[in-house]
């Protein structure tokens, strides 16, 4: 779980998903109120993780059932919005992503 680089508050799970769900890039600190940016590292993390589960719509390629591939999609999509909270990590300053 994220942990807020000023006040060392360490954020709950559910914290973390009520937070992130802005458009913002700035995640405000639930327990200080100080703007938190994602780190490159957990950005790209995300990023590799969200891949996964469109990999599902090529399982069609091997002529597999539609519920297989449905519940592939739908699994690993739920997987991925859980494993966020995990992967996050902060950092006070703001870091481009290329």
């Amino acid at each position: 779980m994220p942990t807020c680089q000023y006040c060392q508050h360490r954020w709950t799970w559910k914290q973390t998903m009520k937070v992130t769900t802005t458009i913002d890039t700035a995640y405000t600190c639930p327990h200080c109120g100080e703007k938190q940016y994602a780190t490159k590292k957990s950005r790209t993390q995300f990023f590799l993780l969200t891949l996964i589960p469109p990999l599902g719509l090529f399982l069609n390629l091997f002529d597999l059932p539609f519920w297989f591939i449905f519940g592939w999609i739908t699994l690993t999509g739920i997987a991925t919005l859980t494993l966020f909270p995990a992967v996050l990590k902060l950092t006070s300053t703001e870091e481009f992503f290329f």
